[in-house]
């Protein structure tokens, strides 16, 4: 696992008066992957990637909205989605093979004392199943996680009829811990969800 540190951003005010933005720019590389947040100015390839993905994933997804396929919608949300991260609430990854975005993994609800904890979600490219790259990025994101959230559980949930998610996340170590009826509203249509969770040994 490789990291970068920061990076400046310089902006101009409306009266021509300057700032500037410090992000921190996380880095995790893979043999076939590079994991990281989304940099100003990639807005324009999480709509891509929403977009042409769209009907293979609305079925595991909430009812997707017009702003889920605007890159400016994206932009504008970039600088809240870092300072999530900056302060320890969530972080929202990509996946990149080269210039390509090829999925998204989350880290989102993360809380402290007392349930130490933190859910896990993910989606990769209808043209990149089958090729292992989810499970090679989240065999270095959930142990990033667990540090950088100082997490003791991270948990991560499925629909009954998504097989291939929970065979991922049994090969992770995810162990089943009971079934959620209707607990999440799917593409308009409330969902039954496996829950799993991985403990962190380490702490």
């Amino acid at each position: 696992m490789r990291m970068a540190d920061f990076r400046r951003l310089r902006t101009l005010t409306a009266s021509g008066e300057s700032f500037t933005i410090w992000f921190s720019l996380m880095r995790l590389i893979t043999p076939r992957l590079e994991i990281r947040m989304a940099d100003f100015g990639e807005g324009a390839k999480l709509a891509e990637y929403y977009r042409e993905n769209r009907e293979f994933l609305q079925p595991y997804y909430p009812k997707f909205t017009r702003e889920d396929f605007d890159s400016r919608a994206w932009e504008a949300t970039l600088p809240h989605l870092r300072s999530e991260f900056d302060s320890r609430r969530s972080m929202r990854l990509c996946l990149f093979q080269g210039p390509r975005l090829c999925g998204v993994a989350n880290v989102t609800h993360a809380s402290q004392s007392p349930r130490f904890s933190a859910t896990l979600g993910y989606s990769i490219a209808e043209s990149c199943q089958g090729q292992g790259l989810m499970k090679e990025a989240l065999m270095q994101i959930v142990p990033f996680a667990f540090s950088r959230f100082h997490l003791h559980r991270l948990e991560a949930n499925y629909m009954p009829r998504n097989e291939r998610s929970g065979r991922l996340l049994a090969s992770l170590g995810f162990v089943k811990e009971g079934l959620a009826r209707e607990y999440l509203l799917i593409n308009g249509v409330w969902e039954d969800h496996v829950l799993t969770a991985k403990l962190n040994s380490d702490w």
